[in-house]
């Protein structure tokens, strides 16, 4: 990567033999454009991705530190040397006043320009890595309070302020593609995103989701966004996409990320539309039913377990039973049932089932369900559902089933080291319970939970001992330990050598 350079004389003659006599690509720059007034150079800046700018100081109009104090309001990005056939100490301290990287004498040394932009190349290494430190710290942050594990304290933790926003949750709807494609499209997506609304944080949600906070300050402001999204050529047989209301605040990031998963999951579960809207769906999910949430979360675990699968009749029988004891009414009653399918079938589309006929038998079991006219007629379409789905899932090749999860796990695993996964978390996110999951690692992987992890750690940190100059220690944070002698230990075991050895040798 090269930084991006502004010369500003003038002198065509200036300009020119800074241009041309200087070896910027050697010293890690690239002269981006040429400006002979700082008008003309603010110009620039506001079209071209400028690092670092050179400015002569005398020119007509606008002087360089004008372009200078200009610069420190609008871009403070961006660095400045300043140039300047004065030799005037009172020139030098006004611009450092305002944080000029450094000033030169003309004629300028063209030793003492590379020798500047090597020192200078430097900082904005350490810059941009410090930068992407912050980024993925503020990112693991906002996904942390997004999914109900921390508070948003816009505050304490220095967190963007936004006003009304929309929560967006995309997910690629082929589990099957190699690793590779998925990041590629994942990437691809943030990037499309970024170029429609670059307001947008954009989260790498799961293996194969992204969820985005797009601000936006009206609904007009929002439709426009879904407008242009469509009009980029999305491929919506790719992705599902899933939003939230307009929310105000980050306080309100966990429903928002909510609403979106839940109008998410209701597109998985076969229903057309491009991109689902939560307000649109909002009636099925207006009816507060603490049971229902709860126990779909038990319900998959055990369905997902062929030792557990026939308890999972027994289960629903049981929330269905609670339901009926809190004197909803039928449409109510039924309407909780209907949230009930469609978020369980949203769940299993996600995992490795046959997906056309889980289609075809929640589309009938829909149908049926809205034409009972009576409690025990719509409990027994539940119920009826639930013992086809034991059957489908009892027909499914096991092994199909354990070899598409276990691959789903190793990918969150691949991509998520650096944070704190424990075999619980996992079979909790993928619906397993812990001790089939850990039995089913180790079947189709031939090592353990804690082995595997271990050994995608280590490749990272041999990475980043061999081509980062970061720290041990922040490596150590960087890999998902926060012990620096028990990772030491850990590395030792692996390698035979501790990290700051292996760093010598490498």
């Amino acid at each position: 990567m090269s930084y991006q350079v502004l010369i500003v004389d003038d002198e065509e003659i200036v300009c020119r033999g800074l241009s041309q006599f200087v070896k910027w690509e050697e010293h890690g720059f690239e002269v981006a454009g040429i400006a002979h007034s700082a008008d003309d150079a603010l110009t620039l800046a506001e079209k071209l991705p400028i690092d670092l700018v050179f400015t002569d100081i005398r020119m007509p109009g606008r002087s360089g530190l004008d372009l200078l104090k200009a610069l420190r309001l609008e871009a403070p990005s961006i660095k400045c040397v300043i140039l300047s056939g004065f030799a005037d100490f009172s020139y030098a301290q006004e611009a450092l006043r305002y944080d000029a990287a450094d000033y030169l004498t003309k004629p300028v040394n063209l030793r003492e320009v590379e020798a500047l932009l090597d020192r200078l190349r430097i900082e904005f290494e350490d810059r941009q890595e410090e930068s992407k430190i912050h980024t993925h710290r503020l990112e693991a942050l906002l996904l942390s309070a997004a999914k109900g594990y921390a508070d948003a304290d816009v505050s304490q933790y220095n967190l963007p302020v936004l006003d009304r926003w929309y929560g967006l949750s995309m997910s690629l709807l082929n589990r099957e593609l190699p690793e590779s494609e998925i990041a590629a499209k994942k990437e691809q997506m943030s990037l499309q995103i970024a170029s429609i609304l670059p307001s947008a944080i954009v989260l790498s949600d799961d293996v194969f989701s992204l969820f985005c906070i797009l601000p936006c300050s009206s609904d007009g402001e929002f439709d426009s966004f879904l407008t242009v999204l469509e009009q980029l050529g999305t491929d919506f047989s790719t992705w599902g996409f899933g939003t939230s209301k307009p929310r105000n605040g980050l306080g309100e990031i966990h429903t928002a990320y909510e609403e979106a998963a839940r109008a998410l999951r209701y597109r998985r579960a076969g229903v057309k539309g491009r991109v689902i809207l939560y307000q649109n769906i909002e009636t099925l999910f207006s009816q507060s039913v603490s049971t229902v949430s709860e126990s779909l979360s038990s319900i998959l675990c055990l369905l997902t377990d062929p030792d557990t699968r026939n308890e999972s009749a027994e289960q629903l029988s049981e929330t269905l039973s609670s339901l009926l004891s809190q004197n909803l009414t039928l449409t109510q009653y039924q309407t909780v049932c209907i949230r009930f399918l469609v978020e369980l079938n949203g769940y299993l589309q996600e995992q490795n089932f046959p997906k056309e006929d889980l289609h075809i038998q929640l589309n009938d079991t829909l149908g049926r369900l809205l034409l009972c006219s009576d409690y025990a007629g719509s409990t027994a379409c539940m119920m009826d559902y639930m013992k086809w789905l034991i059957s489908l899932l009892n027909r499914f090749d096991e092994q199909q089933l354990g070899k598409g999860v276990i691959r789903e796990v190793q990918l969150y695993i691949r991509q998520h080291y650096s944070t704190n996964i424990t075999l619980n978390s996992l079979a909790e996110r993928f619906f397993l319970h812990p001790n089939y999951l850990s039995r089913l690692f180790k079947e189709k992987t031939g090592k353990n939970f804690v082995e595997y992890l271990t050994e995608v750690r280590i490749e990272h940190i041999k990475e980043l001992l061999k081509n980062s100059d970061l720290k041990i220690v922040e490596i150590c944070t960087m890999t998902g330990y926060d012990n620096p002698r028990y990772f030491s230990k850990v590395f030792k075991q692996a390698t035979g050598m501790t990290p700051r050895e292996y760093r010598e040798r490498a």
